[in-house]
C-alpha cells in the first residue's frame, strides 16, 4: 500500500459538482433547459468560454460547452444498446413527463425498473440522451 492510498481509505467522492454537455449553441441550449426544466444561471453568461452554466436544484452545475463538429454524448455497451451519460434524480416524475410532452420535446416512454425506480429517456437540442428517475420506494409519499 502506498502512502497516498493508506492517506485515502475509504470513499473519497462525494458528488458530482459539475456536468459538461456538447451544444451547438449554449444559449438557444439554455433557454431550453430554462424552458423545460426551470433552470438557471449559475454565474453570467461569458462569450468569451463560449458555454453557459445552468445550475441543478442541489446545487451542481451543468455547463453546456459550444461545440464543432461531430460530437455523441452516447456510447453503446456490449448488448448494443445506446447508453447516456448519466440519469437526473427528480419527484413528480409523472408531471415533468407530461410537461416535456406538451413542449414536444423528444422522450421515451415511462418505464417501471423495479428496485431502480421510474425512468425515461429524453434528448435535448442537440440529440444528447438524457435518463430521469424517480426512485419510488424511496422518496414517494405512502398513500394510506
Amino acid at each position: 500500500m502506498t502512502d497516498i492510498s493508506r492517506e485515502f481509505q475509504g470513499n473519497t467522492l462525494s458528488a458530482v459538482c459539475s456536468i459538461y454537455v456538447p451544444v451547438r449553441n449554449p444559449i438557444n441550449s439554455a433557454q431550453w433547459w430554462q424552458r423545460n426544466f426551470g433552470l438557471e444561471y449559475a454565474v453570467p453568461f461569458n462569450a468569451a468560454e463560449a458555454q453557459v452554466i445552468l445550475k441543478l436544484s442541489d446545487g451542481q452545475w451543468l455547463h453546456l460547452v459550444e461545440t464543432d463538429g461531430h460530437f455523441d454524448n452516447q456510447f453503446t455497451n456490449k448488448a448494443g444498446y445506446e447508453m447516456f451519460r448519466f440519469t437526473f434524480e427528480v419527484r413528480q416524475i409523472e408531471v415533468l413527463y407530461d410537461h416535456l410532452q406538451s413542449n414536444s420535446v423528444k422522450v421515451e416512454q415511462l418505464k417501471d425498473r423495479g428496485s431502480c425506480g421510474i425512468n425515461f429517456i429524453f434528448y435535448d437540442l442537440d440529440g444528447n440522451k438524457f435518463d430521469v428517475n424517480e426512485v419510488i420506494d424511496i422518496h414517494r409519499t405512502q398513500i394510506s
